[in-house]
């Protein structure tokens, strides 16, 4: 047999795909198709009974086998299973489709049905014994337990149609049969005139149809009501996922900001180099120090710097010594004659980053505006730390300071150097005087 590749298998004809000729086995050895047949069992040991042609045909879109193809597969594979007569029967009907095998169904009930009533009626014939009159008789028996199976056959049909089918299906080849019967067994005086046979197959096609409305107008309501109640747990559940998905950069971050005093004035009159080389030298400064303390630098805006930090005792720390720092700064680095002087502000919070572990990919964060905030209302030369930060240095309030500064709901604690030296310049030609 000539193999056809995944993409050929929708467009191949069922003749082109299953030759008579071909060998199941030799079928079964594409990756693809045994793909598909796997896919198939796993479904139908979850279902616990055939597959639908519905489902055939989902297998098929997922992985690019017809499902003709997959039907005769399987087919072939429950015939070859198959040990005796009843087993390949079995493997047969399973194969149908759903509502091919309730007219087969609706087919073996009727013959059943005819062929246990004419027993009873031939059994009332041959014996005077009362005991085994038919009103006691066990095949009448049977065949109203047949009928009640040709009903019920009815309503699991999927649509109204099918249950009209079964129905019908059933009257005909009950009145078909039982005339049938009757001539086999020589039974006289049954009435089966043609006609009726018409009458009898319209009224079970009835039957039929009301059985299949009954059932599924009683199960409407509970079936909508449970999708609705799966709907809502697959949409909490995609929920939960969501979140758990978004949480996944979620990490607490102290950012400290920073910002020159007065830039813009600084700036006015000033030489360009000098400012340009000045500025570029700041950067560089609170890079070193931040660098050594662990941190990363956020963002820059203009003369203002926000910084990231893993820890708060950190964060604290790099601001002290960047604000002590600053007297060397203007002494050997500022070229502007007038001393860069800081404010700063510390808060520490919880930050989901878009990019797991990247604070840079962070640009709207409550954390981030208040330690703006808070940098703002510092004093000179002075950090302000929030409660949310100090609570997590060690020795909290005690090495930092008393006074207090309340920005947007957020307390701080404001740090301020033990010398004022903003004014201070040291003089670039004494090394002396640069360790003093």
């Amino acid at each position: 047999m000539e193999e056809l590749t995944p993409g050929e298998y929708n467009e191949a004809v069922p003749e082109q795909l299953l030759p008579v000729n071909a060998d199941p086995r030799e079928l079964m050895r594409d990756p693809v198709v045994l793909q598909a047949m796997q896919l198939a069992d796993r479904l139908r040991e979850a279902k616990g009974e055939p597959l639908e042609a519905d489902e055939y045909e989902a297998i098929a879109e997922a992985t690019g086998v017809a499902p003709e193809y997959l039907k005769f597969l399987e087919q072939d594979k429950s015939v070859r299973k198959a040990r005796n007569f009843a087993d390949n029967l079995r493997a047969q009907y399973f194969a149908l489709e759903n509502d091919t095998r309730r007219y087969v169904s609706a087919g073996v009930l009727g013959t059943f049905t005819a062929l246990f009533w004419r027993l009873g009626e031939k059994l009332d014939a041959l014996t005077s014994n009362p005991a085994l009159n038919s009103q006691y008789g066990v095949f009448q028996t049977l065949a109203y337990l047949l009928i009640a199976g040709a009903v019920y056959n009815s309503t699991i049909t999927k649509t109204q149609k099918a249950g009209a089918g079964s129905g019908l299906i059933f009257g005909a080849t009950s009145f078909l049969m039982s005339a049938v019967f009757g001539l086999v067994f020589f039974i006289g005086d049954m009435h089966h005139t043609p006609p009726l046979i018409i009458l009898w197959a319209a009224l079970w096609a009835v039957v039929g149809i009301a059985a299949h409305a009954v059932t599924h107008k009683k199960g409407k309501n509970s079936t909508q009501a449970t999708k609705g109640v799966e709907a809502r747990q697959e949409l909490l559940k995609q929920l939960v996922d969501l979140q758990d998905q978004l949480r996944q950069g979620s990490q607490n971050i102290t950012f400290l900001s920073l910002d020159v005093v007065g830039s813009t004035k600084m700036k006015i009159g000033a030489d360009n180099l000098s400012v340009e080389f000045t500025f570029n030298e700041y950067h560089k400064y609170v890079e070193r120090v931040v660098e050594k303390y662990g941190g990363r630098v956020h963002s820059t805006a203009g003369d203002g710097v926000t910084v990231a930090f893993d820890h708060a005792q950190s964060a604290f720390n790099a601001a002290k010594q960047i604000q002590t720092g600053m007297v060397e700064f203007n002494a050997l680095r500022n070229k502007l004659g007038v001393p860069l002087s800081l404010r700063a502000g510390i808060h520490t919070g919880e930050v989901v980053a878009p990019k797991s572990g990247d604070v840079t990919s962070i640009n709207f964060a409550s954390v981030i505006d208040i330690a703006a905030h808070l940098q703002k209302e510092s004093p000179v030369g002075g950090v302000a730390v929030s409660d949310a930060t100090v609570s997590t240095i060690s020795g909290g309030s005690q090495v930092i300071g008393t006074e207090r500064v309340c920005v947007h709901d957020t307390w701080a604690t404001l740090w301020m150097r033990k010398r004022a030296l903003d004014s201070f310049r040291l003089s670039e030609t004494s090394p002396s005087t640069s360790q003093a």
